[in-house]
């Protein structure tokens, strides 16, 4: 498919954050901005709209072109580069509805590449062409729900025990008795079949993926205003704050306290 466009760079801020889905940003780029590796502080979902390109998330680097849609989990590193006449689209949003509907269609880390949707391309353009701060909640949620729609779902007969896996695991993460033996136990399932299916549907093992799960609330309790990394731990089903430190720096490069650190000193430079 063909798209004829004349498209600047555009970019637009959404004032009206009151809603659990909040699409803060529908950005058109028509350069390289995001080259250079950087964390992503919302969930971003990608529209390749012109030339090719290049998308890296943590160590997978991915090929892209026109109609591939690409997403990049809120907190995770990622670059995106092309061509001379590469362009993409994107919108950034958070909240608690983001998450819902994430898992509800199966997009995370490990299912980030989608391609073949030239057919968004003209919707996506439309209106990021009309967006504007008075109306981009509408457009940038309309665009947003229309391309997650589009993704063909989880399939449940497949993922049933995965679904019943996370969603376990949403419930309790902030307990700190929780492991895969509790879960198995809970499901009736053979503690090394729940862990071998895990492993083998999801590409992490479940202590990795709760271990993500935890540090990802340490980090929305820090955004929260929570400086206290004891309280933090804990809220976050940490028993020991060392540990949690241990754990945090192995994720994110520094400590608790660094970044804690580091955030203050930016929202004071700002």
């Amino acid at each position: 498919m063909v798209i004829s466009m004349d498209i600047k760079n555009i970019c637009i801020f959404n004032q009206n954050q009151s809603s659990d889905l909040i699409c803060s940003k529908f950005i058109y780029e028509t350069t390289d901005c995001q080259k250079e590796p950087a964390f992503s502080s919302e969930h971003t979902l990608h529209i390749a709209a012109k030339g090719n390109g290049n998308f890296v998330l943590g160590k997978e680097s991915h090929s892209i072109s026109v109609g591939t849609l690409f997403f990049v989990p809120k907190n995770e590193c990622f670059a995106v580069s092309g061509d001379k006449d590469f362009e993409y689209s994107y919108i950034s949003f958070s909240g608690r509805r983001a998450n819902e509907l994430l898992e509800r269609v199966g997009i995370g880390r490990n299912n980030c590449v989608f391609e073949g949707l030239e057919g968004l391309l003209p919707f996506w353009l439309e209106c990021v062409n009309d967006a504007n701060k008075d109306n981009i909640d509408m457009l940038g949620e309309s665009v947003l729900l229309y391309s997650l729609a589009r993704l063909k779902p989880v399939q449940k007969e497949t993922n049933d025990i995965i679904s019943q896996i996370t969603s376990l695991t949403s419930e309790r993460f902030s307990d700190p008795t929780l492991s895969l033996s509790v879960i198995s136990e809970k499901l009736g399932y053979h503690e090394k079949y729940i862990s071998a299916h895990f492993k083998k549907e999801t590409g992490v093992t479940y202590t990795q993926y709760l271990r993500e799960l935890r540090i990802r609330h340490s980090l929305f309790l820090i955004e929260q205003g929570v400086v206290s990394v004891k309280n933090i731990a804990i809220l976050s089903g940490f028993r020991d704050p060392l540990y949690f430190s241990k754990v945090f720096k192995e994720e994110k490069g520094i400590s608790p306290k660094e970044y804690i650190s580091n955030k203050k000193r930016f929202s004071s430079d700002t």
